[in-house]
């Protein structure tokens, strides 16, 4: 993560263009956010010519006449998953690509799943590259995918492997797994690419809910205590899943939770309070936000610039409304952004003088695959149940061009 898996791949790409006269086509996936990034790096360190398949089907049906006309007109398309996926991809499935690669390819870790299976299937290709800053995130049947996908002759028994590799405990069957995956896996460590890159920090802050916040997660816990003890059958109350994200997005803030802002709006309106603010009413009852507005000016007050990562996209609308409030520049980044904005976003976030203070991300959205050294800060409003999301989302800013020491919190 942040270690040029980009440029190295459009090296290798140029490289089997120029030196072993391979003439493409070459297939490249990856990401909507990182769609503009790759054609970039294309342009910008080859000569071959690049083109980006996305957009409405009436886009992609004037990309098609204009580049598929004539043979060799392009010698690189860079596409997105979903691309591969929609009803026309049979244009993309009838090419014979030289070299299919396949960026942030943990996507590809589910063999049973529909990009992975049209991709083994359909599309015509003798070799594949895969990018990933985690080809070990949960387990080794995710491992043993990738590698399938990339020799599937090699590794077609999930049920052999595991039987030969699945006690990581025991240092003789680690040993044995890394070195049958060998030739497969190209491995970068940080300090073997880049030994100057400054030191990151982490700060866990344990943070108290508010009053509020309290009253609400006691209701939510005693509006279904006869499901927490069993009492009655999960298919008749709520799931213990759903239980425990209402009781998440409690801790981030109440307001998250059906109906909350209106009762606190109404009680509020009824009892003649008044607040200076929206800002100051939500910052009132969240006891994060009550932390964020006391860390936000001190950083801005420092010379620091913040990327601020969350799990839901209504905690991201609350914290715009916030920023908002207390008069803060900020950007945002998340699934509903579209490509191009997307890009605009990133490219001001980054200039020298930006007047960006905050950069808003999803973080399955934002925590992936894009560039934005120029933050030093690194705020997880709320972490994922896996932490390797939230490991991909502190190397947006602490990686290859980072010259400041990076704070995450």
């Amino acid at each position: 993560m942040g270690l040029g898996k980009t440029v190295q791949t459009v090296a290798f790409v140029h490289s089997l263009w120029s030196k072993e006269k391979l003439p493409g086509p070459f297939l490249v996936i990856a990401p909507l956010s990182t769609l503009q990034h790759w054609y970039r790096e294309f342009t910008a360190w080859t000569d071959l010519t690049t083109i980006v398949y996305h957009g409405s089907a009436e886009d992609r049906a004037v990309c098609r006449d204009y580049e598929w006309r004539f043979p060799q007109k392009f010698q690189v398309l860079i596409t997105t998953p979903e691309m591969c996926l929609a009803a026309d991809a049979s244009f993309l499935m009838d090419l014979e690509w030289t070299l299919l690669v396949v960026d942030e390819a943990h996507r590809l870790k589910n063999t049973h799943s529909r990009l992975s299976l049209t991709l083994r299937e359909r599309f015509h290709y003798p070799s594949a590259l895969l990018l990933t800053g985690t080809p070990l995130q949960n387990d080794l049947p995710e491992l043993f995918c990738l590698l399938s996908f990339v020799d599937p002759r090699a590794f077609s028994d999930l049920e052999r492997f595991e039987a030969a590799y699945g006690n990581l405990q025991d240092e003789s069957s680690l040993t044995s797994l890394q070195e049958a995956i060998r030739p497969y896996l190209l491995r970068r460590m940080k300090e073997d690419v880049e030994k100057g890159l400054p030191p990151k920090e982490e700060t866990i802050i344990d943070v108290e809910l508010t009053g509020v916040q309290k009253q609400y997660y006691r209701a939510i816990y005693e509006k279904n205590v006869e499901f927490l003890l069993g009492g009655r059958k999960a298919v008749d109350g709520p799931s213990l899943m759903n239980l425990c994200m209402e009781l998440r997005k409690c801790c981030n803030h109440p307001f998250l939770n059906k109906g909350v802002e209106l009762d606190i709006r109404s009680h509020a309106e009824a009892t003649g309070k008044v607040y200076t603010s929206d800002a100051d009413l939500l910052v009132q009852y969240s006891g994060k936000l009550v932390l964020l507005d006391k860390l936000l000016p001190r950083l801005q007050a420092n010379g620091h610039r913040v990327l601020l990562f969350s799990q839901f996209k209504i905690m991201l609308d609350i914290l715009e409304d916030y920023l908002e409030g207390r008069k803060f520049s900020f950007g945002r980044i998340d699934g509903t952004v579209t490509g191009e904005k997307r890009q605009q976003q990133l490219d001001e976030f980054q200039k020298p003088a930006s007047p960006l203070f905050v950069m808003l991300l999803s973080t399955r959205a934002g925590g992936v695959g894009i560039n934005l050294t120029s933050a030093d800060t690194v705020i997880i409003f709320d972490s994922d149940w896996n932490p390797q999301n939230d490991i991909q989302a502190q190397a947006r800013c602490h990686r290859i061009g980072q010259n400041k020491n990076v704070q995450y919190e």
